[in-house]
């Protein structure tokens, strides 16, 4: 799929699950859980054990109804092997152009993260359609999405990092176009065996978030 009309479902969605899980068998059914409740694009983070065949997995059994992409993108290594697993997109923990540039080179939608104004602006500068502010909630959550939409009203953003679900919606009336939901929808389980059904659940709740202020 063309990275424009890609882009535009994260528009759409407006949701994205940064997936939790400490096996790749955990990770492919949290993944199935929260779709079933209505998440549709799904990150999975590079340190995922097996994140490459999770992805695979993924993509193989949703195909296009379901954006899945590698997430914390450190090097052109990753993000090889993530196009190599049919990653439809990466996130990157910070501004790193070699792999950005790789990326774009390879017709991958490259989400690159920035924290201060001025990393955000040089990243839209450049080209960038939608910069991650991250960890968003180090630096003043929504209030702080506010000060940089007020700011750089022209700039997408995507807030993750440290958010609960019932902040949702205060991003997305901060200006948020998308926000990244982790540990707030995949909480740490002591038997390492999470609750699908809850899982599901905390999808419904927050696909019903109201999105557009």
């Amino acid at each position: 799929m063309p990275t424009p009309d890609l882009l535009q479902r994260f528009f759409t969605y407006r949701i994205m699950a940064s997936l939790r899980a400490t096996t790749a068998e955990t990770a492919v059914q949290s993944a199935r859980a929260v779709i079933k409740g209505g998440i549709r694009i799904i990150e999975v983070p590079q340190s995922t054990p097996g994140a490459m065949r999770v992805i695979g997995d993924i993509r193989h059994q949703f195909a296009d109804e379901v954006i899945i992409g590698i997430g914390d993108v450190p090097s052109i290594e990753v993000a090889d092997r993530a196009i190599k697993a049919n990653a439809q997109f990466a996130t990157l923990p910070y501004d790193n152009t070699r792999v950005v540039e790789f990326c774009r080179k390879h017709h991958l939608l490259v989400i690159p993260a920035g924290a201060t104004p001025r990393e955000v602006a040089l990243l839209a500068e450049r080209g960038t359609a939608l910069v991650r502010v991250f960890p968003v909630s180090s630096f003043g959550g929504a209030m702080y999405v506010g000060h940089l939409r007020r700011a750089l009203p022209s700039v997408h953003l995507l807030a993750a990092g440290g958010i609960d679900l019932a902040e949702v919606t205060t991003y997305f009336r901060a200006g948020a176009s998308v926000v990244a939901i982790g540990s707030g929808l995949f909480p740490p389980h002591a038997d390492d065996q999470p609750d699908f059904e809850g899982l599901t659940q905390r999808a419904q709740q927050l696909t019903a978030t109201p999105r557009h202020y």
